[in-house]
C-alpha cells in the first residue's frame, strides 16, 4: 500500500499538466484566432479607408477639372470682347504680305482662308523676322493674344510669337519678344544697344503643343508682365527698361531648314 501512493500521485500530476496544456493551447488557439480577425478587420478598414480617400481624390480632381474649364471658358469669353480682334479674315490691319526675298529668308506672307501664313522655302541664316501691328500706335498697359502654329518642319526649332513694347527709335532702343516653339519651350528676352539678353532661361511647358494651335497671352502693367499659354500663366517678370513701344508678331528660325507657319485670332484691349 505504501508503494501505490507515488504511482497514484505521478498520474494526478500527468491529468493535472495535460489540462494545463490542453487549456494554454485553448488559450493561444483563441489568441491566434483573434489575431486573424484583427488582421482582416485592420485590412478591411485600411481598404475602405484608401477606397475612400481614392474617392475622394477622384471627385477633388474633377472638380478642379471642372473649375479649370469654367475659367478657361470665363476667360476666352473676355478675350472675345477687346476692343480689336483681328481673325484674318482680310488684310484690314494692313499686315506685312507678298513675295519675301531679304538678306535672311526667300518665300511669301498672305492672308487667305481666316488665317496668316508665312511660308519660308529657304533660310539664308537664322533670323526672327517680324510685322508690325501698328507702325502708328504706342501702347504702354495692356493685353494682348495671338494664336499661332507651326505646319510643317524639317526641325524642332521653329519660333513665333509677339514682340512688344519695342522702341519706335528702333531696336537698339530696347524691346520684349515671347515666343513659344515647336520642341514644346518658351522663352522671354530685352534687346537692347547690346543685342539680345535673356530674362527667362528656356523652359519647357506641358501647356504648348507641339503640333497643333497655341494661344499665348500678354499682359503689361507698369513694370509688371504676366505671360500665358494656352490659358496658363507660364512667367511672370517685373522689368522698368521699356515703358512703351509697338506691337509686332514675328517668326523665329535658327537653322536653314524651310517652314510654314500660320498665325490667326490676334486680340488686343488697351488698360
Amino acid at each position: 500500500m505504501d508503494q501505490q501512493q507515488p504511482s497514484e500521485n505521478k498520474k494526478g500530476q500527468m491529468r493535472n499538466d495535460t489540462r494545463l496544456v490542453c487549456g494554454m493551447l485553448v488559450f493561444y488557439g483563441f489568441c491566434i484566432l483573434g489575431l486573424i480577425g484583427a488582421t482582416f478587420w485592420g485590412l478591411d478598414r485600411r481598404n475602405k479607408n484608401i477606397s475612400a480617400n481614392a474617392t475622394s481624390t477622384a471627385i477633388a480632381i474633377a472638380t478642379q477639372k471642372a473649375n479649370a474649364t469654367t475659367t478657361a471658358v470665363a476667360h476666352a469669353r473676355e478675350l472675345d470682347k477687346y476692343e480689336f480682334i483681328d481673325r484674318f479674315d482680310g488684310n484690314a490691319n494692313d499686315w506685312m504680305t507678298g513675295p519675301q526675298n531679304n538678306e535672311y529668308w526667300i518665300g511669301k506672307t498672305t492672308i487667305r482662308d481666316g488665317v496668316y501664313l508665312w511660308d519660308v522655302t529657304t533660310v539664308k541664316k537664322g533670323f526672327l523676322y517680324w510685322a508690325n501691328h501698328s507702325v502708328d500706335e504706342i501702347l504702354e498697359d495692356f493685353d494682348v493674344y495671338l494664336d499661332s502654329k507651326v505646319l510643317e518642319s524639317e526641325t524642332e526649332k521653329v519660333c513665333s510669337g509677339l514682340i512688344f513694347r519695342r522702341s519706335s527709335a528702333g531696336w537698339d532702343h530696347g524691346g520684349y519678344a515671347f515666343m513659344i516653339c515647336n520642341n514644346g519651350a518658351f522663352h522671354v528676352s530685352y534687346h537692347g544697344e547690346n543685342d539680345w539678353e535673356d530674362i527667362s532661361a528656356w523652359q519647357y511647358s506641358t501647356a504648348i503643343q507641339p503640333r497643333d494651335w497655341n494661344r499665348i497671352e500678354v499682359s503689361a502693367r507698369g513694370d509688371d508682365f504676366t505671360f500665358l499659354i494656352n490659358s496658363l500663366v507660364v512667367y511672370e517678370m517685373t522689368d522698368g527698361r521699356q515703358k512703351n513701344g509697338d506691337l509686332a508678331l514675328f517668326v523665329q528660325i535658327t537653322d536653314q531648314n524651310p517652314a510654314r507657319v500660320v498665325f490667326d485670332n490676334f486680340g488686343l484691349q488697351s488698360r
